[in-house]
């Protein structure tokens, strides 16, 4: 039976924030060379444009998935795109690095209030296990699309009208997509309204700032000064502090008992490494192809097809198997593509590396994310209970924030820490690759291998931690990768 044509307009207007927001990230990673040249931005100042609005998102997704629970899906869901809109404008015009790492952050802002209540609206919209499961496949495919079609569509729109032009694309975009939320259902939560957890969001906010400071700021001002330290003692504090807090909340931002499902720590684990990956891999691509073989911005998105290309026939042939035999087999193989997608790159990239090896890279980079991101949205979504679908996709939405946060700042910080190993300036990551490719791109080799290393254990993980059912299972409803802990038990659900 098809779907009335209701719902699959209210599905392409959810998938079209997620595609929005992934591809404006996407897009300026490859307009960070303009945007060097244009601001005259520092290596750091680089990173923290590249990873402000991740960063802002991943510390408030969670906090934003209850708020969406509370207040209702759609209403929130509305301010989130008038949010992201007005952090595109100030994005557009802003002067200097400082405006633009805090427009970032505005943005960042409307996209933690998009995501989570788009997928718990997509729960609500398909109620149905087998629809559910083909409506979450989509939203997972256009997670891995939108990113990897970023650095194309951003090609081609910094080389015809500058790097600015992007964010016009998002104003127009957030504003069509603005108008569809007619379609959209109240998404109103039965029974009492949840509580919201100002101290643990605060916690798990510092947690990722500290640390973020620090991988990125720490190459630059030294890993023992004083900021640097400091950064990473709150970041412990918080995190250690987290736990105890979260326990005596009634309602935690992030309940330490969810994370006791193995399938859900699985699709965490699977959604910030495959973002990692990648996240990491288009901000010191980006340079590698225009400031070491002088490639136009045009040129540099086409070619990254192999990687959009990837992702588009494995995110469908994943969705199929997850379908089918749950989420264990494709999120291991994905990961095992990303090691030698890693690997490949590791060994090849050189100042005259041939395009073969090249493209080789980028088309296992995209098969690895198309076969990820459908088992990790899928098992996250339905490893809780139906009237918790707003936080189980704010952690899914925040993994992926955090893993694209965590890309930019560890490989970053990799290359800076490498080149300052072998004399070269670290304060200007885009002029030292362009005056000493070769030292640039034995940065990239090393960077590229601690990936690998990363994502072998992952594999491994993913495999333990996707594990089918060990028997027979009676009263739950059992979806996802088949495992008996990522059962949603029946909820009152969001009207």
């Amino acid at each position: 039976m098809s779907l009335p044509w209701r719902s699959r307009a209210a599905l392409l207007v959810c998938c079209g924030t997620l595609f929005l927001g992934v591809l404006d990230g996407a897009a300026l990673n490859l307009a960070l060379p303009s945007v060097h040249r244009e601001l005259r931005l520092s290596t750091t100042e680089l990173q923290w444009v590249a990873t402000s609005n991740a960063l802002v998102r991943a510390s408030l997704t969670l906090l934003c998935g209850a708020v969406a629970d509370r207040f209702g899906r759609r209403r929130t869901f509305r301010v989130g795109l008038l949010v992201f809109a007005a952090g595109s404008v100030l994005c557009g015009a802003a002067p200097h690095a400082p405006a633009l790492i805090a427009a970032r952050g505005v943005q960042g802002v409307g996209g933690a209030l998009m995501a989570p209540p788009a997928l718990a609206l997509i729960a609500n919209l398909f109620p149905d296990a087998v629809r559910r499961g083909r409506a979450l496949g989509t939203w997972s495919a256009t997670a891995g699309v939108s990113a990897a079609c970023g650095p194309l569509v951003g090609g081609v729109l910094v080389q015809a009208a500058g790097w600015r032009s992007l964010f016009a694309v998002s104003v127009g975009g957030a504003a069509l997509l603005y108008l569809g939320t007619r379609l959209l259902p109240p998404g109103v939560v039965a029974g009492p309204p949840r509580r919201l957890d100002g101290l643990g969001n605060t916690l798990a906010a510092l947690v990722l700032v500290g640390f973020t400071f620090a991988l990125i700021d720490g190459p630059s001002r030294g890993w023992l000064t004083g900021p640097v330290l400091v950064a990473v003692a709150v970041a412990v504090a918080a995190a250690v502090g987290y736990v105890p807090a979260a326990r005596r909340r009634p309602d935690p931002v992030l309940d330490p008992r969810h994370l006791a499902i193995p399938a859900l720590r699985g699709a965490v684990l699977t959604a910030v490494v495959a973002y990692l990956a990648l996240g990491g891999f288009n901000f010191v691509n980006t340079f590698y192809l225009q400031q070491v073989h002088g490639y136009s911005p045009l040129a540099t998105g086409l070619l990254t097809l192999p990687t959009t290309l990837g992702t588009l026939v494995l995110a469908n042939v994943s969705g199929r198997i997850v379908g089918r035999r749950g989420g264990r087999l494709p999120a291991t193989v994905g990961h095992l593509s990303f090691v030698a997608s890693m690997t490949l790159l590791a060994l090849t990239v050189t100042t005259d590396a041939g395009l073969a090896p090249l493209l080789g890279g980028y088309l296992l980079l995209g098969a690895g994310m198309g076969l990820v991101n459908p088992p990790a949205t899928n098992t996250a979504v339905n490893s809780l209970p139906r009237d918790r679908a707003g936080v189980a996709s704010a952690i899914t939405s925040a993994s992926r924030q955090i893993g694209t946060n965590l890309g930019v700042a560890v490989l970053g910080a990799v290359v800076v820490s490498v080149l300052a190993l072998t004399g070269q300036p670290t304060d200007d990551v885009a002029r030292v690759a362009a005056e000493a490719p070769d030292d640039f791109t034995t940065a990239l080799r090393v960077a590229y291998g601690l990936v690998a290393a990363t994502t072998v254990y992952c594999a491994y993980a993913t495999w333990r931690l996707f594990r089918p059912p060990s028997g027979p299972t009676t009263g739950e409803e059992v979806v996802g990768n088949g495992d008996p802990s990522t059962a949603a038990p029946t909820a009152t659900p969001a009207r």
